[in-house]
């Protein structure tokens, strides 16, 4: 798979998480799930934005969103987790 494709996978899947997110969001507002909100938002602003050849791994901040997300919330079972996992794992994939 060439890297474009990554890029645009990458970026469909994060759109899902965010959507997601700003879903449980709405039924119940938290701090902690307003900041994976805003770092989820600013990786798919970077996707849109920037050139693929300028960005690395290390300028994208959600990994570890899936354990920040269950310190805060006793919701194992979220279907969204898994989501947030995907989005992690394509995001290594990406940029390896």
């Amino acid at each position: 798979m060439s890297k474009n494709e990554k890029h645009d996978r990458l970026l469909i899947q994060i759109k899902k998480v965010l959507a997601l997110l700003k879903e449980k969001y709405l039924s119940q507002p938290t701090p902690m799930l307003e900041l994976i909100i805003s770092r989820y938002q600013h990786a798919n602003d970077m996707l849109e934005s920037c050139n693929m050849e300028d960005l690395r791994k290390d300028m994208f901040r959600i990994s570890g969103s899936v354990r920040a997300y269950l310190e805060s919330h006793n919701d194992y079972m979220n279907p969204m987790l898994g989501e947030m996992d995907k989005a992690e794992d394509m995001l290594t994939d990406t940029f390896n």
